[in-house]
């Protein structure tokens, strides 16, 4: 079997993909996969996962043209390709070489198909799905989502070839969990891509309500972002008179972001959009319970009693924070081993990587139908 993935950038910077998509690599290689990722070179890549596995990495330059692509294919006779976004030009263009060469290939929107995502620029990506985008994804061998609202959002825009359900891995060894709440602080994270449809300003008044009950308590935003979107942010915090108790911090990486993690006592992501959310995985597995929202495909959080899931709202914001907050120590701590099990049992990478493997074999004919696949 040998496979390409393509992911457009995997700088440190580019988000939750950068992460998932070298883990899923890492994951198939280790399974003995012949699989390439391939990318288009940029200043931070985040390659380190593929270290010492048997995965090939393919550095495009950003000036690359459709007939280097074409021209690679043909050369390299991959039986099956993974297009790891969308929306993108270069995406397109493999898809376009692909489907010119007899190659079967997945679309993983990894949240481009959004409800949130595509009500932005909402005229330019109405062009480009007649022009060309729902044509790729309709003529896709499978669409690769990773939650079932995902999937539901897919089928919501007439997309009628098959559907996997398939959720991101994360390497758990990678984010430990706590072992001791004597070096927990009082202070609530956010770390994740600095962007507005994060949710940050709703947190940020949510936060302004509790303060006088909880002045002990700490709000850490950690994350990168536009420059003129982040300077917004702390003006906001400066009009909001929350100097000495919110922070906005530069991203961290490694052992720094593990650390962050495991040192907060609750972690929070408002997000009106995620189609997964790595952060939110990274930071139960560090044994660190979760506020989030119904936004993002983690109602599990309430059936589990493992954190917080909640419609997006100023008010709801400020219950679920009031709640958690009230928690004996202890108890919260309790909530997080709970959280890492979780994450150990259902979401780490080599699980996640056999069931990517069963649906490689199946769109290859060499499987039987997975329970996760809809027609």
């Amino acid at each position: 079997m040998k496979i390409l993935t393509f992911l457009t950038s995997l700088d440190l910077n580019s988000g939750g993909p950068s992460r998932s998509v070298p883990m899923l690599v890492k994951g198939l290689a280790e399974l003995g996969v012949d699989i390439t990722l391939m990318t288009i070179r940029s200043e931070n890549m985040n390659t380190h996962a593929l270290d010492g596995t048997s995965a090939k990495l393919k550095v495009l330059e950003p000036s690359f043209s459709q007939k280097e692509i074409g021209k690679y294919l043909a050369v390299e006779k991959f039986q099956l390709i993974q297009i790891q976004s969308m929306w993108d030009l270069p995406y397109h263009k493999v898809m376009v070489e692909a489907r010119k060469q007899g190659i079967p290939y997945i679309v993983t929107p990894r949240g481009m198909l959004e409800p949130w995502s595509l009500s932005q620029k909402k005229w330019k990506k109405k062009l480009a799905w007649w022009l060309y985008q729902r044509n790729d994804v309709q003529k896709s061998a499978c669409v690769f989502t990773t939650a079932e609202m995902e999937a539901n959002h897919v089928r919501e825009l007439g997309i009628t070839t098959c559907v996997s359900v398939i959720p991101n891995g994360i390497e758990t060894d990678g984010y430990p969990c706590k072992v001791s709440a004597d070096n927990v602080k009082k202070q609530v994270l956010f770390l994740s891509r600095v962007h507005v449809k994060k949710g940050i300003e709703l947190l940020f008044d949510a936060w302004k309500r509790i303060r006088p009950d909880y002045a002990e308590w700490q709000l850490l935003i950690v994350g990168n972002g536009e420059e003129e979107y982040i300077k917004s942010l702390e003006a906001r915090v400066e009009s909001l008179g929350m100097n000495g108790c919110i922070k906005i911090m530069p991203p961290v990486f490694g052992d720094a972001k593990t650390l962050l993690y495991q040192e907060s006592a609750l972690f929070c992501l408002p997000s009106f959009s995620e189609n997964f959310g790595m952060v939110i995985a990274e930071a139960m597995s560090c044994g660190t319970p979760v506020v989030t929202t119904t936004n993002c495909p983690w109602e599990i959080l309430n059936e589990t009693k493992t954190g917080w899931c909640i419609d997006l709202s100023i008010d709801n914001l400020e219950h679920a924070l009031r709640e958690a907050l009230s928690m004996d120590g202890n108890d919260l701590y309790e909530m997080g081993q709970k959280a890492s099990q979780l994450i150990y049992d259902n979401f780490d990478y080599r699980s996640v990587t056999r069931n990517t493997l069963r649906l490689y074999e199946w769109l290859l004919n060499s499987g039987g139908k997975p329970e996760f696949i809809y027609d």
